[in-house]
C-alpha cells in the first residue's frame, strides 16, 4: 500500500490568522461558539444533506492548518471531508435547566483541541436537542457551530448559521447524502486582510509604536492602573465558563429606541452597562479604572481588487478599538447620589463616538495590519505569562441575523461566545440577535481569572438593566 501523501501547502496565513494559530497551538485560545435553535427539528439525512452543501460552498470549511506552532504556518488542502468527523448529537434534560446545558456545551468547545489540524478541518457541529418535548412549546434543537479562530470570525459563524437554515429549507426531508465529500482540487481561498484592505500607516503612528515598543522605561510615562482580573497565567487550568443573559425582543426594541434617542447603540450601550456594573461591583482600591475593546468589521474597507468569486465567503477581516475609562468616570459611578441614567447614557454615546470616529479613519493606522511583522510568536506569547493583563473586557456584537430563509426550520435564539482570553482580557460578553429580536449575550470566562460572583452579579445587572429601561425609561426606577 502507498504512503499517504503530505498535505499539500496552499497560502501562507495572514497576521490576524496566525495570531489565532500560534495561540491554539499553545492552548491559549481555542475556539469561536456560535449556536442557533432550530424550531421544528430536522432528520438526520436533512442536517447531513444542508451541511455537506455549506462544506463544498464554502473553502474555509475544507482546510486544515499546516506548521501551526511555526511563524510559517499555511492552510492546507484537505481532499476528503467526512461529515461523520465533524457532527454528533447530544441531549440535554428538558426543562428549566436546558438553556444554561446549551451554555454547557459552549464551554465544553472552548475546552477543547482541536486534533489532526493538517488534515482534519478545524470544526465541529454539535445538534443538541432536549431527551422529550417540552410541555406547550414547539419543539425545537440547537444547532452548536464552534470552529477555529484562524479559520473565520464571528461574521461567518453568523452567516453559517444564516446559510444552513436556507440549505435546511431547501433540501429534501427524506435527504440519504453520503458523509465522505471528495474535493480533488484544492480551494480558492479568500485572501489574507491586509492583502484586500488597503492599510495605510502615518509616521506618527509608527513614531508612537516604536517608542512604546523600544524606549526606556524610565523615559515613558506609567500605564494608568486598571482591573484586569488575574495577571496571565499559564498554569492555570484551562476552564471554560458560560453564563448566557437572554433579553426579549420587547426589551431589545425599547434598547435600540433609547439608544438612538441617546445618540448611542445597543453595542455602546451594553459597554457602557458592564461599566456601570463592574464599577459598583469592584472596590474601588481593586479597580481604580477600566480599559474595554470592541471589535468590529472590516469588510467594508476591503478594495475591489478582492477576488468575487470568495469576497462573501467565511474569512477572517476584523479589527477592534479600545475605550478608556479613567478613575473619574469611574468614581463617578460609585457615588451613592450618583444619576445613573446620565453616567450610563454619556459612557454609552462617548462609546459610540469612539467607534464612529475610529471608523471613519480606518484603514489608517490599524494596528492589526502590524502582526503580520511579528517573526517570532512564541517569544512573543512567552513574554506575556505572569503578567497583567490589558484590557478589562471586551465587547463583540454581530447584530442582528437576517430573517429572508422563509420555511419551517426558524431561528428563534442564538448564543455567540468567546473563546477564554488566557492572554487577553479576563471576560468576554458576545452579543447577536435572533431574526426574532430576541438577544442573547453570552459571557465567558476562564475559572480563576475572575470569580463566579462577580459573573453572576454582571449577568444580573445586564438582565435588570435592560429590563427596567424597557418597563420604566430608567434604569434605575
Amino acid at each position: 500500500m502507498a504512503e499517504p501523501s503530505s498535505p499539500r501547502a496552499l497560502r501562507p496565513l495572514s497576521g490576524i490568522e496566525l495570531y489565532s494559530s500560534t495561540r491554539h497551538s499553545r492552548g491559549l485560545y481555542r475556539c469561536v461558539v456560535f449556536s442557533a435553535r432550530y424550531l421544528h427539528p430536522a432528520p438526520p439525512g436533512a442536517i447531513l444533506a444542508a451541511l455537506g452543501r455549506l462544506v463544498a460552498a464554502q473553502p474555509m470549511l475544507r482546510v486544515g492548518i499546516l506548521g501551526e506552532d511555526t511563524d510559517s504556518a499555511h492552510f492546507s488542502h484537505v481532499p476528503e471531508v467526512d461529515l461523520r468527523r465533524h457532527l454528533e448529537t447530544r441531549t440535554l434534560p428538558a426543562g428549566a435547566g436546558y438553556d444554561a446545558g446549551v451554555s454547557g456545551v459552549h464551554a465544553w468547545c472552548h475546552d477543547q483541541l482541536w486534533p489532526d489540524i493538517a488534515t482534519r478541518p478545524p470544526w465541529r457541529v454539535i445538534v443538541v436537542r432536549p431527551e422529550t418535548n417540552i410541555p406547550g412549546e414547539e419543539p425545537f434543537e440547537d444547532v452548536v457551530f464552534a470552529f477555529h479562530h484562524s479559520l473565520m470570525d464571528g461574521t461567518s459563524a453568523k452567516k453559517f448559521q444564516e446559510q444552513f437554515a436556507a440549505a435546511l429549507n431547501d433540501v429534501s426531508s427524506d435527504s440519504d447524502p453520503s458523509p465522505v465529500l471528495q474535493f480533488p482540487d484544492p480551494p480558492v481561498l479568500p485572501e489574507a486582510q491586509e492583502d484586500v484592505i488597503p492599510y495605510t500607516n502615518s509616521t506618527l503612528f509608527m513614531g508612537r509604536l516604536v517608542w512604546n515598543e523600544y524606549a526606556p522605561a524610565f523615559l515613558k510615562a506609567a500605564k494608568p492602573a486598571i482591573w484586569s482580573g488575574e495577571p496571565i497565567d499559564f498554569a492555570l487550568p484551562h476552564r471554560a465558563r458560560v453564563r448566557a443573559v437572554d433579553i426579549s425582543a420587547a426589551v431589545v426594541a425599547s434598547m435600540v429606541a433609547q439608544s438612538r434617542s441617546h445618540s448611542a447603540s445597543v453595542t455602546s450601550l451594553i459597554q457602557a452597562l458592564c461599566l456601570a456594573s463592574m464599577a459598583r461591583r469592584i472596590p474601588a482600591e481593586d479597580a481604580p479604572a477600566f480599559t474595554a475593546s470592541t471589535p468590529f468589521n472590516m469588510r467594508p474597507y476591503m478594495s475591489a481588487t478582492a477576488n468575487p468569486a470568495v469576497r462573501d465567503s467565511f474569512r477572517v477581516c476584523i479589527s477592534e478599538t479600545a475605550h478608556e475609562f479613567p478613575a473619574a468616570a469611574v468614581d463617578a459611578l460609585r457615588k451613592p447620589d450618583a444619576d445613573l441614567d446620565a453616567l450610563i447614557w454619556h459612557h454609552a454615546k462617548q462609546v459610540k463616538d469612539e467607534l464612529r470616529t475610529r471608523a471613519g479613519t480606518l484603514p489608517a493606522d490599524d494596528p492589526i495590519n502590524l502582526l503580520r511583522f511579528i517573526l517570532d510568536w512564541a517569544s512573543h506569547w512567552s513574554k506575556k505569562n505572569d503578567q497583567p493583563r490589558d484590557g478589562s473586557w471586551e465587547i463583540s456584537s454581530l447584530g442582528a441575523m437576517r430573517n429572508d430563509s422563509p420555511g419551517q426550520y426558524r431561528i428563534s435564539r442564538v448564543l455567540f461566545t468567546n473563546s477564554i482570553m488566557v492572554t487577553g482580557q479576563p471576560f468576554s460578553v458576545s452579543v447577536a440577535s435572533a431574526p426574532s429580536g430576541a438577544l442573547t449575550a453570552g459571557i465567558s470566562w476562564n475559572a480563576g481569572v475572575v470569580s463566579e460572583e462577580l459573573m453572576e452579579g454582571l449577568a444580573e445587572d445586564l438582565l435588570a438593566y435592560t429590563t427596567r429601561l424597557h418597563e420604566t425609561g430608567s434604569f434605575t426606577a
